[in-house]
């Protein structure tokens, strides 16, 4: 069943931080949801690229779907991913647009960030699940990515941050639009962002920022992905509403600050 366009727009991401700590309250935390009793053995501590194979396992994406996935930059910047066998890349301006396959981790290079001259980070995006468009609207729904200044600024300090975009089930959904001020919400450190995520809807995308830095020496083709490839993907009309961001925080040495 397809969902109404106003609802494949309203995803929402989970954010965890490893080596901040960070709190913001918002409304969405008003939300009444039964207890979540299901049995998640996913986190985001697994290897890169566990939950994409148990997806391409389960067939999530099928065997010709192409996921339009929208990268905005704070500020602005140059998107490089890199894909394919062997591996080639493609350089977009933030926003940028493109169709990518479940089941599949892609390496990205994030650089020429404005009043971060020479700064490079190399987040990843592991593709999980797909949107359910209207026919002919595949490229007007694009799973939306943020990669804030804060989540840039961690990376440089040596953090890892992970986010969990997922879609949000419609008889869950906060009763009111949600806006950038009711983006962000933090969890537990001992939580498990998926298991959190799939508590409130369906884990589409895991992106980490920060981590691994490509060796002087080189790297194995491992590190840039799993080889998926990258389709062209252009909207064809402006999405009327903004998506909304759910974020979480864990200091890496395991303590917390307020």
């Amino acid at each position: 069943m397809l969902l109404p366009p106003v609802r494949i727009q309203r995803l929402l991401i989970l954010m965890l931080v490893l080596g901040s700590s960070l709190l913001i309250a918002d409304r969405a935390n008003a939300q009444v949801v039964p207890p979540y009793g299901q049995f998640q053995p996913l986190n985001q501590n697994l290897t890169p690229g566990t939950a994409g194979h148990w997806a391409a396992l389960a067939g999530k994406g099928g065997s010709n779907w192409s996921q339009p996935l929208k990268v905005t930059l704070d500020g602005g910047g140059d998107v490089t991913v890199y894909h394919s066998r062997p591996i080639q890349k493609t350089t977009h301006k933030s926003p940028a647009q493109l169709g990518v396959r479940v089941g599949h981790l892609y390496r990205l290079k994030v650089d020429n960030i404005p009043d971060l001259p020479g700064v490079e980070i190399y987040p990843t995006i592991e593709i999980i699940d797909r949107l359910h468009p209207p026919a002919g609207k595949r490229h007007d729904f694009p799973i939306p990515v943020y990669i804030d200044r804060d989540d840039i600024e961690s990376a440089i300090s040596g953090n890892l941050v992970t986010r969990v975009v997922y879609i949000e089930q419609p008889q869950l959904a906060a009763p009111f639009a949600l806006d950038s001020s009711t983006r962000v919400r933090t969890l537990l450190p001992a939580q498990n962002v998926l298991a959190q995520a799939d508590r409130y809807g369906r884990p589409a995308v895991i992106v980490r920022v920060g981590g691994r830095l490509p060796s002087a020496h080189g790297e194995s083709a491992s590190f840039y992905g799993t080889g998926g490839t990258v389709t062209a993907s252009r909207p064809s009309v402006q999405p009327a509403t903004q998506p909304v961001e759910l974020k979480s925080s864990v200091p890496q040495n395991g303590s917390t600050t307020e």
